[in-house]
């Protein structure tokens, strides 16, 4: 999990309003109508609970509990990084199970180099900016269905596409219903974020 700048991250960041955040990708209309649909069928197929239409999306980067006073730092690398990006091509083409976790998804078979460039000026400017962002690799994937007890069936003409041009800073609460998302912010891939600051 992430932390805030100076990498601390007191309980009592929970108690003060803290937020709890990610960077990520949305499918478009078209492809959301189909993602949800494979939800649906995913979830039947695997004994889980399909993931809302409107929750569908890719993660970038988890950043975790941040405080409110942290925000603005964390919208700062947002900009930064979809400065230096461009609009490409996102295409979905395999589905899988994470079985610890009970999560079948899907996500693509090659990971774009515009996607991997995104990931990586992102992760660059949180952890300049102090923040100390998880440790594990780059696997992006959309989450079809959780509490699945079973893998999906392999599907090899399934393909859901879009045109990924924007970055969008979420948070995320969990309810018992499920999780809750909420867009705070978004900026366009290869948007000019303004001069840098003076040094």
């Amino acid at each position: 999990m992430s932390a805030a700048p100076g990498g601390t991250q007191a309980p009592a960041a929970r108690a003060a309003g803290s937020l709890r955040l990610f960077f990520a990708l949305q499918p478009d209309p078209a492809a959301r109508q189909a993602l949800g649909a494979l939800a649906r069928d995913i979830a039947r197929e695997t004994g889980g609970r399909a993931t809302p239409a409107e929750n569908l999306h890719v993660t970038l980067v988890f950043l975790g509990r941040v405080p409110p006073s942290h925000v603005a730092q964390v919208e700062a690398a947002g900009a930064r990084a979809a400065a230096v990006g461009e609009p490409f091509a996102l295409a979905l083409d395999q589905v899988g199970w994470f079985r610890r976790a009970g999560v079948a998804w899907a996500g693509p078979r090659a990971v774009p180099p515009a996607l991997q460039h995104i990931f990586g000026a992102l992760c660059g400017a949180l952890e300049e900016a102090g923040f100390v962002l998880e440790a594990r690799p780059f696997d992006p994937h959309l989450t079809l269905a959780r509490r699945s007890v079973r893998p999906p069936a392999e599907r090899n003409a399934f393909r859901a596409q879009w045109s990924a041009d924007a970055i969008v800073l979420m948070a995320s609460e969990t309810l018992p219903a499920g999780p809750v998302y909420r867009a705070l912010a978004s900026w366009r891939l290869g948007e000019h974020a303004g001069p840098p600051p003076s040094e």
